[in-house]
């Protein structure tokens, strides 16, 4: 019966469970007899087991677990004794340190709190800054800063998704190394705006030393790299999209020319539409060479008027 447990005085303190490592695991058989009164000011060494208590948990593998309860001989009064990795919180420990951890990877606490609900681990936003301050306190010095030290994106990737947590959609934004693939930072948004965006991506460059920021082609992210000082470019993959998208659109429209603008700055049908084809080999091609021939082809539609 010599193992480490959790201490609860007069079901009111904090007890040395709470101490323990931030992510012992449930061990709902392990026990420790008591050594030491908990309450202060009592020596108390000598104690009885008087009841033994069902104490409901949220785990991922316990429901529930037993305690139990001692009187001191000495002062009369009681405290509960728990399994290895409870305290008198609902949340073991391990599912605590697993909240910290995820907000220290960059999860903000509402988005910490989301995850653990799919996790069928229900723990709401306040609870998360609790349980992170009350960590901050033990470990001097914890930051999720700390976390990104020595780690530098010189391009960063940043798009916005949705999760789905019961029926309901939930933004977050994702940073990854634009080179490597990884992913670096995780957190749930506000919004979709450029002023949430850019609330968000400011700390994380900071972080990175970020140069370059690459996005898909939504104007928020431009107003965002604009903001912060940032060269912006738009990811490969969506300028592939959006360009087989428009050479669809207007391949059509290039060959009739009912509204004569090709006619205007002397260009065929013809020629629009081999330019319309070659410019999708070029964009998925991406050869560094190519650029004059794209160059060739701008030129050649600048006098155009523009759409009305």
């Amino acid at each position: 019966m010599c193992r480490q447990v959790g201490l609860e005085a007069g079901g009111d303190n904090v007890g040395a469970g709470a101490r323990n490592g931030g992510g012992a695991p449930v061990k709902p058989d392990a026990f420790q007899e008591p050594q030491l009164c908990p309450y202060p000011g009592c020596k108390g060494r000598h104690f009885q087991q008087v009841q033994e208590v069902p104490k409901p948990i949220r785990d991922t593998q316990y429901q529930e677990v037993k305690a139990y309860r001692y009187r001191c001989l000495r002062c009369g009064r009681t405290f509960r004794v728990y399994p290895s990795g409870v305290s008198r919180d609902r949340f073991p420990q391990r599912v605590k340190g697993l909240a910290v951890a995820l907000y220290l990877l960059g999860l903000s606490y509402g988005a910490v709190s989301l995850l653990l609900e799919a996790l069928d681990l229900s723990m709401s936003k306040t609870m998360v800054y609790y349980t992170v301050q009350e960590a901050a306190r033990k470990v001097l010095g914890m930051r999720r800063q700390k976390v990104m030290e020595g780690v530098r994106v010189s391009v960063l990737g940043s798009d916005v998704a949705s999760v789905k947590v019961k029926g309901k959609w939930y933004p977050i934004e994702v940073a990854v190394n634009a080179v490597s693939g990884w992913v670096i930072w995780l957190e749930g948004l506000a919004g979709k705006d450029a002023q949430s965006l850019k609330e968000w991506l400011q700390p994380v460059a900071e972080a990175t030393g970020m140069e370059i920021l690459v996005t898909d082609d939504a104007d928020a992210f431009k107003q965002v790299a604009d903001g912060l000082g940032l060269p912006h470019q738009v990811c490969k993959s969506h300028v592939r999209r959006n360009t087989e998208q428009l050479v669809e659109e207007l391949r059509s429209l290039a060959k009739e020319d009912r509204d004569g603008s090709l006619r205007g700055i002397g260009v065929t049908p013809e020629q629009a539409v081999a330019d319309l084809d070659r410019l999708k080999e070029l964009v998925q091609e991406r050869q560094p060479e190519q650029w004059k021939e794209l160059e060739t082809m701008l030129e050649r539609y600048l006098g155009a008027s523009p759409p009305r």
